[in-house]
């Protein structure tokens, strides 16, 4: 299972000269290896959505529908938010949940494939406290690599955990894990 320790000894080994562009090449795999072993039938594929002002990339599980994990490098953003999009997009978790952004919208995150069903006291409350990290950084243009995974305990799109990850390019790293139950 891919946790805090596991990203730390990546990072410990990589010895190129841009952590940020270089380490989601060494990421992706495992990523997709450990969500392949509990979701077989899976159908991944990568979008990138360059339109969007950002530079986020996200792997994507045709089969289930969902997102497995968002990445990229922030990039802070004062556009507004396309509520009425926001709106349109389905939220069948029940009252508890928000549509939960996995890449802020301060950084450059859209609707729709980085949407997911999230716990409205998580959304609001722990989670924040990364992402504001993250949209600060991006605010003063400092480059990192910033991911969320979310992590499923079944066949639903109501992710069970989600990781946050920072890695900066000095190789410093800054994770969250929660608990989206």
């Amino acid at each position: 299972m891919l946790n805090k320790g596991t990203y730390e000894k990546i990072i410990d080994s990589y010895h190129g000269k841009n952590i940020v562009d270089d380490i989601p090449a060494k990421l992706e795999p495992l990523w997709c290896d450990e969500y392949y072993f509990t979701n077989p039938r899976a159908e991944l594929v990568l979008v990138d959505l360059p339109d969007s002002g950002s530079a986020f990339t996200y792997i994507f599980d045709i089969h289930r529908k969902r997102t497995v994990v968002a990445y990229g490098v922030p990039i802070y953003s004062k556009h507004q938010r396309d509520t009425s999009r926001m709106a349109g997009h389905p939220l069948s978790a029940g009252s508890q949940f928000h549509r939960g952004h996995l890449m802020a919208h301060s950084i450059g995150g859209g609707t729709d494939i980085n949407l997911v069903p999230q716990l409205g006291k998580l959304n609001i409350g722990e989670f924040r406290r990364l992402e504001r990290k993250v949209r600060d950084l991006a605010k003063e243009n400092v480059r990192c690599l910033y991911f969320v995974r979310p992590i499923y305990s079944n066949t639903t799109d109501i992710p069970a955990r989600f990781e946050q990850c920072v890695i900066h390019s000095s190789g410093a790293l800054d994770y969250a894990s929660h608990n989206n139950a």
